[in-house]
């Protein structure tokens, strides 16, 4: 089963790999940068005995985009973003750190006079593989659910010629934890990142 999460996790990343490459080919439509900025998270539980909580509420996430642009405009920016999760077991407050890849392909609309000019709004699905979990030193992953769907949705602004403020509201709808008996709990929260666009500033365009 893992072998399997394993595959389609190397799938979906060589299908990202071969639209990056499609992207670039396209100079003017297409730029990329990198992401730095914090995710605030709590949990969801359908079950209030036995649930995941956490304590921290927050993490730092970092990673890449690509973006590519259809109209003036519209376009389609993807993010690919690392963050570590804590949280832990109710009532016996066994304590977790989960390791997460998320592949975010959102739609965007800008509403500025030109594209990656101003106020925009983002909308769109979230891929989430759990890469690792421990538990007090102890590789657990196969207790969890490795991959989850959600959805995002959320606005930026481009405050500079290379640079965005952004945020995005996430929810998953699938469950990162379930038992047997329907116990599940999901994550959610808002991703506030900083977004600077190295295909401009490599370009000085």
């Amino acid at each position: 089963y893992i072998m399997t999460i394993i595959k389609k996790m190397r799938k979906l990343l060589y299908i990202f790999a071969f639209l990056f490459t499609c992207y670039v080919s396209g100079q003017q439509e297409f730029s990329y940068g990198v992401v730095i900025g914090n995710s605030f998270y709590t949990i969801a539980n359908n079950n209030g005995t036995n649930s995941m909580n956490t304590d921290d509420y927050s993490t730092i996430t970092f990673g890449g985009y690509g973006e590519y642009n259809f109209t003036e405009k519209t376009g389609i920016k993807t993010e690919i973003l690392f963050a570590k999760n804590t949280f832990f077991y109710y009532p016996t407050k066994q304590p977790f750190e989960m390791n997460i890849l998320s592949i975010s392909p959102n739609f965007k609309y800008d509403f500025g006079e030109t594209y990656r000019d101003g106020f925009y709004m983002l909308a769109g699905p979230k891929l989430a593989f759990i890469t690792g979990v421990k538990s007090e030193g102890e590789d657990v992953k196969d207790s969890f659910e490795t991959f989850n769907l959600g959805a995002q949705l959320g606005f930026g602004w481009r405050i500079l010629k290379f640079f965005d403020i952004q945020t995005k509201l996430d929810y998953e709808l699938t469950p990162f934890f379930k038992l047997n008996n329907g116990n599940k709990s999901n994550f959610f929260g808002a991703v506030i990142s900083a977004n600077i666009d190295l295909s401009r500033v490599l370009s000085n365009n």
